[in-house]
């Protein structure tokens, strides 16, 4: 059994040396990550550092030019397409905008899942839409449009479409982007709040809030020209006197990476 140095829980993916290109554009150089088991891990970096297509990897959307993924014992690497169809169903995705089908009401919205894969009941796929919008805190909400919500509830509506299937993984992309400090103080209490109502669960935030990142996280990888140059806990980040690292909790243009 691999265990993640920084939380001291088991491994719940594992990336080994990932490299990948596009074209001339060298994202991932070498990527090493473990993201432990039922933890929150944020992965940080400046724009175009690799964070997104990190997560693309581990549900097998992108393919490495090098390099070894794991889930658990299961190397990514040697599975065909229907078995990584497989692995994406084990995953929940929140979306920087909630991607959410304008034509269909939130109703429809979080239960869209559950229609594609499952062959549950109507009266069952209601009790799980219901249950999955109360944990959100959007019960009164069901029947209207995603052009009826405020950005908050939007992003509420694709945390519960996330959910609606038990996800033994949740990946968030840049979840409090565009929310005002209220609204972001909130979501990240919704994010810590999920994750302790499903110990079980392991999530991956990629954010640019660091302070919801410090507040929320158990791990923090700091990706650099498509690689991590410093993990480890909250406490860890906030204490370094490391110049990469304070120039970028401070959002300052003073350090050593270059705009």
């Amino acid at each position: 059994m691999i265990i993640d140095p920084v939380t001291g829980a088991p491994a719940a993916i594992r990336y080994e040396g990932v490299h990948k290109s596009f074209g001339t554009n060298h994202v991932l150089r070498g990527l090493d990550l473990i993201v432990p088991r039922g933890k929150i891990t944020a992965i940080i970096g400046r724009s175009g550092t690799g964070k997104s297509v990190t997560l693309k990897h581990v549900m097998g959307l992108l393919r490495p030019d090098r390099g070894e993924i794991f889930l658990g014992d299961v190397n990514l690497m040697q599975l065909n397409p229907k078995a990584l169809r497989r692995v994406r169903e084990r995953f929940g995705v929140v979306f920087q905008n909630a991607a959410l089908f304008d034509s269909m009401d939130v109703f429809d919205n979080v239960a869209f899942p559950l229609l594609e894969h499952e062959s549950f009941s109507s009266d069952v796929v209601r009790a799980k839409v219901t249950a999955a919008l109360a944990q959100v805190g959007l019960s009164a909400a069901v029947h209207r449009l995603p052009s009826e919500l405020s950005g908050g509830m939007r992003k509420r509506v694709g945390l519960a479409r996330a959910l609606i299937r038990d996800p033994e993984f949740l990946l968030y992309d840049e979840p409090t982007t565009g929310l005002d400090p209220i609204l972001s103080a909130a979501m990240d209490e919704l994010i810590y709040e999920t994750q302790q109502a499903r110990p079980a669960l392991t999530s991956v935030i990629i954010s640019h809030d660091m302070k919801a990142v410090l507040a929320i996280a158990d791990k923090v990888a700091f990706l650099v020209d498509g690689r991590v140059v410093h993990e480890g806990t909250p406490e860890y980040f906030a204490q370094s006197d490391d110049a990469l690292i304070r120039q970028f909790l401070a959002g300052s243009l003073d350090g050593p990476m270059k705009v």
